[in-house]
């Protein structure tokens, strides 16, 4: 188990600004809102892993050894005995996860296969989320200035018995977690905006790419991401898996931690954060950058012409539902 040692820092989170109810109001008399899908109905396939296969703590065993903590979604807000703190890329997880020691192994399944599509954001088909986070040479402001990680090996599964190495990408390692866009990298009270664990960082990015950036910087980049490993299935060489192993080698140092694993879903033009479908949650996104130039890196912008206004409304409500 790790974290950061810095002190919390406590700050107030975003409010929903009051202007965009005038705005509600007239899109709401004009008729052009569709009605709002209960997400219920979406489907019923979980976007998280939701079975243990197997677990080995490996030896010496952890004390973080509940391989159940793994499934559902990533951790958002961490502590223990009253003590709470979100979850940025400055400060991560370090209770709700597991953790492998030398020579173990975690073996988590999903409910139905996730596929390699190239549709996929980035073609990332599935995310691995550890407990890595990058160290602050300003603290508490939060600026970049290396990387914690553990590592561990990567492999997937169509049918739990050949097996397949994700090359290069370490489970516990890039992209850190960030459990909300509208808390600071230390707050104790909960953010209200939260990220999607489904949508992942650019692979692009290197560790280079995020050193000397801000809390707030980190926040524009990771553009409504929750972070985590992204894994595209055609550098596997495979098309479809339903299992995910995540290693520690033997005499390894320390510990891997997993906090969850995710599927990816399609991109729909205006589907602002990666869940398959342009509905209210997109239009909530689109408003809370409104006004805001892109600088060529809002998804908000989507007639790209450097800032977020009436036009990519417009072009969100053409492609509702």
């Amino acid at each position: 188990m790790k974290h950061p040692s810095q002190e919390p820092k406590l700050s107030e989170p975003k409010r929903p600004a009051s202007r965009w109810h005038g705005l509600f109001g007239l899109i709401a008399v004009a008729g052009i809102l569709p009605a709002v899908a209960d997400p219920a109905e979406a489907g019923d396939a979980s976007p998280y892993a939701t079975q243990v296969v197997s677990y080995d703590p490996g030896s010496p065993a952890p004390p973080l050894n509940d391989p159940t903590l793994a499934l559902g979604e990533p951790t958002r807000d961490t502590g223990f005995g009253g003590f709470t703190q979100v979850v940025s890329p400055f400060y991560p997880a370090f209770t709700n996860i597991v953790s492998i020691g030398p020579g173990g192994h975690l073996t988590l399944a999903f409910d139905t296969p996730i596929v390699n599509d190239p549709n996929h954001p980035f073609g990332i088909d599935l995310i691995v989320f550890g407990n890595s986070f990058f160290t602050d040479t300003a603290s508490p402001n939060g600026v970049v200035g290396g990387l914690f990680k553990d590592g561990g090996l990567i492999e997937v599964s169509q049918d739990g018995e050949d097996w397949f190495t994700v090359p290069d990408i370490e489970a516990d390692g890039l992209y850190p977690t960030l459990g909300y866009t509208d808390a600071g990298p230390y707050d104790t009270a909960s953010g209200r905006v939260e990220t999607d664990f489904s949508r992942p960082v650019n692979p692009a990015l290197t560790l280079d790419d995020f050193l000397g950036l801000t809390h707030e910087d980190l926040v524009e980049i990771y553009d409504g991401s929750g972070g985590g490993a992204g894994i595209d299935l055609s550098t596997v060489g495979v098309n479809e898996i339903l299992y995910v192993r995540i290693s520690h080698a033997e005499g390894a140092f320390g510990t891997v931690e997993v906090d969850a694993v995710s599927r990816t879903f399609p991109q729909v033009f205006a589907d602002l954060n990666g869940d398959g479908v342009v509905n209210v949650f997109d239009l909530l996104i689109l408003l809370e950058n409104w006004g805001v130039p892109s600088q060529g890196g809002s998804s908000a912008d989507l007639n790209n012409d450097g800032v977020v206004n009436v036009f990519d409304l417009l072009l969100l409500l053409e492609n509702w539902g």
